[in-house]
């Protein structure tokens, strides 16, 4: 039974959490809150409250209770039903979010950031077409929800709509976002006259770091990857029979130490993902594993190698001198460096003016930036790479690499060898 006493308790202590959760003090409104609810308890917009402190202090596990109670209580609460479709969204589970969000929607959310939080849903759940629509809804709501008008512009890019996508990511500069990445993807669709000599670090870095739980299943089962044994199977057009040591450039999950297994003796790798070299140190495969940047680590190693790897490494990497420089640094004499490029010829420059302003040969001959965010490099600019580092080219030849969206990656693998024994 309530008393009167225990309801006024309970209602200084609401008070006393909402005046600390607008001044920002949450850890203090989470304990005045719960003050409430040991007065009074069950009281949703006390739940509610407590609920929405819990999302601010980034504790969404402890949210989704008192929500649920809440929502026991006052079913039409769309609050509630937005601030759980959030907890759920935070904590990865997309489809119970979606249901939420959907709910708090129905029952009159109007707001922005729940079409906002739809659409991140519904990408999780692989719905790309229908989250696009919900971050349309959003920015036709709020024309300066910046973060909206980011990820619809990448979403767009990914859906093949690029005029779209310039519009989208133009529009989130013009609100004042800097995150380099934009304009790296406005260069990717051809926006800009100057191809960037390379991404900004920390977007390969989250991109593999994400993308290391599943990566061997998505790239050889699904997309038909096969760099690494390519590059293997022509080692024997170097001459060579064996190698003491060897260096994988960028070797993720460690996909290459398979097929280089009966060429080399010692197995180093290098990877910018640490969550990728967990993998690759799962292998058991390589006797030392360093997390970093590729070119930093060819300038600064003390070791040295017979044979320098990359496999499917250089389509993060525009400009391919400092690469050059550094695995010369690394090969002793007769050393062997073969990796693989993105083929970019005339056919494949359709793509970029089929996308917006080509960039031409006399302003960046050797490499471009596809809307794909992956780089492609002429057969001539890697045989003029070989010529001026001092390396032989051995052999050349076009695979296809793998699959993207249905359609054949046509890829240059190079075998190059430094002159002497």
């Amino acid at each position: 039974m309530t008393t009167d006493t225990s309801f006024e308790r309970a209602r200084q202590c609401f008070i006393l959490g909402n005046t600390a959760f607008e001044a920002g003090r949450l850890d203090e409104a989470e304990k005045h809150f719960l003050a409430s609810l040991l007065a009074l308890p069950g009281r949703p917009s006390t739940l509610i409250n407590l609920a929405a402190t819990r999302l601010r202090l980034s504790r969404p596990a402890d949210a989704i209770e008192p929500l649920r109670t809440a929502i026991a209580a006052q079913p039409g609460d769309a609050e509630a039903w937005h601030h759980l479709g959030t907890a759920l969204l935070e904590t990865q589970q997309h489809a119970q979010a979606l249901r939420a969000l959907d709910h708090a929607i129905a029952l009159g959310q109007a707001k922005p950031a729940a079409h906002y939080r739809r659409g991140l849903a519904l990408v999780a759940l692989e719905r790309p077409a229908e989250a696009a629509q919900a971050w349309e809804q959003t920015v036709s709501l709020d024309a300066r929800f910046t973060a909206a008008w980011v990820d619809l512009g990448s979403l767009m890019r990914d859906l093949g709509r690029p005029a779209r996508a310039r519009e989208c990511l133009e529009r989130a500069i013009a609100l004042g976002a800097d995150d380099p990445l934009i304009r790296f993807q406005l260069a990717g669709l051809q926006e800009t006259a100057a191809t960037p000599e390379a991404p900004p670090r920390d977007y390969v870095e989250k991109l593999f770091d994400g993308y290391a739980e599943g990566f061997d299943n998505h790239l050889v089962e699904k997309l038909g990857y096969r760099t690494p044994q390519l590059l293997a199977d022509g080692l024997s057009s170097t001459g060579a029979d064996r190698f003491a040591t060897a260096l994988d450039l960028g070797c993720g999950t460690g996909l290459c130490a398979l097929p280089l297994a009966p060429w080399v003796g010692r197995l180093d790798g290098v990877d910018l993902s640490a969550a990728m070299l967990d993998k690759a140190r799962a292998t058991g495969r390589y006797d030392r594993l360093a997390h970093g940047d590729v070119v930093d680590h060819l300038l600064k190693t003390e070791r040295s190698y017979a044979l320098v790897v990359a496999a499917d490494v250089f389509v993060y990497l525009g400009a391919l001198e400092p690469v050059f420089q550094g695995v010369k640094r690394v090969l002793g004499p007769g050393g062997v460096f073969c990796f693989s490029v993105e083929a970019w010829d005339e056919a494949s420059d359709a793509e970029a003016s089929a996308v917006g302003q080509s960039k031409g040969e006399a302003s960046q001959p050797g490499y471009t930036l596809r809307t794909t965010l992956r780089y492609a490099h002429r057969e001539a600019y890697v045989h003029a790479l070989a010529r001026d580092h001092g390396f032989q080219v051995c052999a050349t030849q076009r695979h296809a690499l793998r699959q993207d969206h249905g359609a054949t990656v046509v890829g240059l693998c190079a075998w190059l060898r430094l002159p002497g024994a």
